[in-house]
């Protein structure tokens, strides 16, 4: 149950907590720390408070390991003109239409006062250490780059340009003791001093960020850069200027200032953006966000329209014969098509996707847009007479290692993408079930997550940058990407989720991460389905959080087992599937509290995996799920409900009732960290009484879902086959707003129509 720490709502057990937005972010960590558990977000001036935090999309200290607030707004609570407004919830998971509390994050949208926030947690770390490294600034900033290079558990690596370097590492003893030692050993290549523990700690930024924000706005310049590029530019405005230069090296930010010579200013910010820099609004918001002006479609009178879209794509990449366009009438759901489109194009570059905008808004064509076709929702099944744009061909990635960050158009598969930055010691954390065939342009159009979202996060966390194209065919580029920290990354986060409704995302720019060095997984089973939920609870308390925490009830277990036969009890009532990873030793400790907690929240059985063959044999039940339930009936529909962490238990029996009422099979599991759970509803499409009775059920199961504080859809999306719940779901202002949002890119309705937003 929430416990209440006034003026903080703190729920331990789901990792969520409610403060008022004038509170601060110090205020609310100090409440959190009797729990293990912070946002991670600490700012420079400790006054600021959280709802500026949010206006300008702030990081603070931690920016480097923590990135910016918006990541861990959930909720919020608006006063919208004369109502009180309520956007978000309690779910990590929430792909139910666009997400505005995301984008409140930088001032992407502006929907009124913010009287309350919600915000995911995460555990203290167990220990804290900081080093003062000293030297020449060009030395500083080599040392900073390599340590970045090295996987180490950084936290902030604080810079000054007069040749300080505060480095910050977190995590367990053992594992920063040994880290340190790496730190020393590396400054000392570089011949620059080192004092461990300065007793000024983070002082001097402090200062400097007080002295920075008392500038009047056009005396000071706050920019990020390519981290290769720090050192030339330090260089450049130290030659310039004697103002004050620092920042995060690790971020690639700098704050320079006073600064009274406008044109010098100027200069500045040329020779910034020459090397890839970005505004950065760290310590303002950034401008009231400019929705796109859109040009008036003329109506061609004249002219085939196929014609011209063929001299876009040519005659091989221009599908109209009624057989080509039958195979992509469909996506993965049992949505059905209301008739054939016009043509499929697919094109290969986003020069090609704007000309073909421009030609269907010429002529007046709904525009729907693909990637592989495996959305469970309808989202990618056409309109009658549109034109399908398929973004497969668009499969370019480029991964900057020294920036960890990749370039990939729409069309690449997610598995090719963590494969390819694996090889380089990368990791791209998003992996939907679906990965092996989906593509990054379908992930960031229904912000999928996938097991290990839990940990790490949903794909909006990983986008610092999109390209896309509007309606009238003009060509946006929204992010700074670089450090999510720009004039209109607000607006990048309003199309994550979108689903094609108000632009054709074509290009992403995606943060990444170290690869975790090791990994184990534990399987618990519980012969109560309660208690394994409350052992889920018990484990985010205890300030562990899995890489993933999969969920199985006693159907699902019983259908592998009947399928496998591995020796799974057929009568156990759960089973739980938890993975960490990291750093060695953190994993070993990891996984023994895990173990610890599974036997002390009633498990009969538990099991930890000791080799790679121990982890495959651990997966495989969760692998052979589909296979396992198309023994029981041939078809079904899968759904994937988002609920709060604290109600899975009730979720999950009152879906059982909704099984029983109906005469039909589910089986319900899913990432029982974040509440995404996934009932399948197991039918034969041969029989009439099974189809008469699965959409009645279906509406069943939302009811559920929405009546215990969940969404409708964790990462499917809307598509088609829930529209008629949005208005229950999002209640009719959230709906009038989103509306709004749609009439500002898509003026004519032409980009997905029928999709999302209801009737």
């Amino acid at each position: 149950m929430p416990t209440i720490s006034s003026p903080f709502t703190i729920n331990p057990g789901a990792l969520l907590a409610s403060a008022p937005a004038t509170a601060t972010a110090t205020a609310l960590n100090e409440a959190l720390a009797p729990y293990g558990l912070c946002l991670p977000i600490v700012p420079l001036r400790a006054e600021v408070t959280l709802a500026e935090l949010v206006a300008c999309n702030s990081g603070g200290r931690y920016r480097l390991h923590s990135g910016p607030i918006g990541r861990y707004v959930r909720a919020a609570t608006i006063e919208h003109y004369l109502e009180v407004l309520h956007i978000g919830g309690q779910t990590l998971k929430r792909a139910t239409g666009y997400n505005l509390h995301r984008a409140l994050a930088g001032h992407g949208v502006q929907l009124g006062t913010i009287r309350e926030l919600t915000f995911n947690l995460r555990p203290l770390p167990a220990t804290t250490t900081r080093c003062l490294i000293q030297g020449p600034a060009a030395q500083v900033l080599a040392l900073a780059t390599e340590l970045m290079a090295n996987g180490l558990a950084l936290h902030a690596l604080a810079f000054d340009a007069s040749g300080l370097l505060l480095v910050e590492l977190a995590g367990l003893p053992e594992v920063i003791k040994r880290q340190a030692q790496a730190v020393a050993t590396i400054a000392a290549q570089y011949h620059l001093a080192v004092m461990d523990d300065p007793p000024t700690g983070w002082q001097h930024w402090e200062a400097l960020a007080h002295q920075h924000v008392a500038l009047p706005p056009d005396q000071r310049l706050d920019l990020t850069l390519p981290r290769r590029a720090l050192a030339t530019f330090v260089a450049t405005c130290r030659a310039a200027t004697a103002a004050p230069i620092w920042g995060d090296a690790g971020v690639g930010s700098l704050h320079i200032g006073p600064l009274s010579d406008r044109a010098l200013v100027a200069s500045l910010k040329a020779q910034a953006a020459a090397l890839g820099g970005q505004p950065c609004c760290e310590f303002g918001p950034p401008p009231t966000p400019v929705f796109p002006a859109l040009a008036q479609p003329s109506r061609v009178t004249a002219g085939d329209a196929i014609t011209e879209l063929t001299t876009v794509v040519g005659s091989r990449y221009l599908l109209h014969h009624p057989d080509q366009l039958a195979v992509y009438g469909q996506d993965a759901s049992i949505a059905q098509p209301d008739g054939l489109p016009l043509a499929v194009a697919l094109p290969a570059t986003t020069a090609e996707v704007a000309a073909l905008m421009r030609i269907a808004a010429a002529h007046g064509l709904p525009v729907v847009t693909r990637g592989a076709g495996s959305g469970l929702a309808g989202g990618a099944v056409p309109t009658a007479g549109s034109l399908v744009i398929g973004l497969n061909r668009m499969e370019q990635i480029t991964i900057d290692r020294d920036q960890q960050i990749a370039h990939v158009g729409a069309g690449v598969v997610t598995a090719d993408l963590q494969r390819a930055t694996e090889r380089l010691g990368l990791f791209y954390p998003p992996d939907p079930s679906s990965q092996t065939a989906a593509t990054i342009g379908g992930n960031i159009a229904c912000n999928a997550g996938g097991p290990r979202c839990l940990k790490y996060g949903v794909t909006a966390d990983y986008v610092l940058g999109l390209t896309a194209v509007l309606a009238d065919g003009s060509i946006v580029r929204y992010g700074d990407g670089l450090a999510g920290q720009g004039e209109s990354d607000g607006l990048a986060q309003l199309l994550v989720g979108s689903e094609g409704t108000l632009a054709v995302i074509t290009e992403a720019t995606l943060r990444l991460i170290p690869l975790p060095r090791a990994r184990r997984t534990t399987m618990a089973i519980f012969a109560d389905l309660h208690a394994a939920c409350a052992t889920v609870e018990q484990i985010m308390a205890a300030g562990i959080i899995p890489a993933s925490l999969e969920l199985m009830d006693d159907t699902t277990i019983a259908a592998v087992e009947d399928y496998l036969r591995i020796g799974l009890p057929r009568d156990a009532g759960a089973m739980l599937l938890m993975l960490t990873d990291g750093e060695p030793e953190a994993v070993e400790r990891e996984a023994t509290v895990l173990a610890e907690l599974a036997r002390a929240g009633g498990a009969q059985r538990v099991t930890v995996a000791r080799t790679a063959g121990d982890e495959a044999n651990l997966w495989q039940a969760r692998r052979v799920i589909a296979p396992a339930l198309a023994r029981i009936r041939p078809n079904r529909l899968g759904e994937d409900i988002s609920v709060p962490v604290t109600r899975i238990a009730e979720c999950v029996s009152r879906i059982k009732q909704v099984s029983a009422a109906y005469a039909l099979p589910i089986v319900v599991f899913g990432h029982a960290g974040d509440g995404n759970l996934h009932p399948n509803i197991l039918f034969d499409a041969r029989n009439p009484t099974d189809m008469a009775r699965l959409w009645p059920c279906a509406e069943a199961i939302f009811t559920v879902a929405l009546e215990v504080g969940g969404t409708l859809s964790g990462e499917h999306g809307i598509g088609t086959l829930k529209r008629a719940f949005m208005r229950q779901a999002l209640g009719d202002t959230q709906i009038a707003i989103q509306r709004a949002i749609k009439a500002r890119f898509d003026p004519e309705g032409r980009l997905n129509p029928g999709k999302v937003l209801p009737s």
